[in-house]
């Protein structure tokens, strides 16, 4: 039993060494520009450091300090957030199954399903797939905690001191998340990520300027699709040759 423990243990702070560095950096620096809107909109610290650790995804907290400051109604504000967040299911539908140790539906995945970020999903689904199966729990509670934790004190640190941050670099903040991830999947060993990501620096720009709505979303779902298929005729050609 000891054991064991010491091997969730070692996991646990696996987790936490490798979120240490630029994914804590990254969402550090990403949630100070969201304390500085957060401030902007009236939301004291409080409410701030609360709507962190609840929704806990960026795009999701952007939303909810614009539609605050504008005053949106209660029921636009909901359904605005509810569409934007769904975005977080396909994310969750792949890493719970690489996360969990056993199959089958546990109650604690909803706070696991919770936990997740963009950063947390690239790290588990990427270094996960190494792990022994009794390990990757602990080790993304480790990893994903840790960016939490540094969520929560970014947001604290900006919204504290955002009288003497200059206005240009808030919003410029928010990109070290973004870029993180686009570091993590380039170095992938995954050929679909790499794919999904050639496709995607080549299809989102173009189509955020001609649809700055759903361009993202338009884009993102088509270049991940073409990565999984180009990568999948990859697979079965040797097989086919055998």
């Amino acid at each position: 039993m000891r054991e064991t423990s010491g091997t969730v243990r070692r996991a646990f702070f696996l987790g936490l060494r490798d979120s240490l560095g630029l994914p804590a950096i990254g969402i550090v620096a990403a949630l100070s520009g969201y304390g500085v809107m957060a401030r902007d909109a009236g939301l004291d610290l409080t409410m701030a450091m609360l709507s962190v650790a609840t929704i806990w995804t960026m795009p999701s907290l952007m939303a909810y300090a614009e539609l605050l400051a504008s005053g949106t109604a209660a029921w636009a504000f909901f359904i605005a957030l509810l569409v934007i967040s769904i975005r977080n299911l396909p994310m969750a539908v792949s890493a719970i199954p690489v996360i969990r140790a056993r199959p089958g539906f546990r109650w604690h995945q909803i706070m696991l399903a919770q936990l997740l970020s963009p950063t947390a999903w690239v790290q588990i689904t990427t270094v996960g797939r190494t792990l022994d199966p009794s390990d990757r729990m602990p080790y993304y509670l480790g990893f994903a905690l840790t960016l939490l934790a540094g969520g929560l004190f970014g947001t604290w640190i900006s919204h504290t001191w955002a009288s003497g941050l200059h206005p240009a670099l808030g919003p410029a903040l928010l990109l070290f998340t973004p870029l993180f991830v686009v570091l993590t999947m380039a170095t992938s060993p995954k050929r679909s990520s790499l794919l999904a990501l050639v496709t995607g620096c080549i299809l989102v720009p173009p189509l955020m300027l001609y649809d700055p709505e759903f361009g993202l979303i338009v884009g993102g779902i088509t270049a991940g699709t073409i990565g999984f298929v180009l990568s999948g005729r990859e697979r079965r050609g040797p097989e086919r040759k055998k």
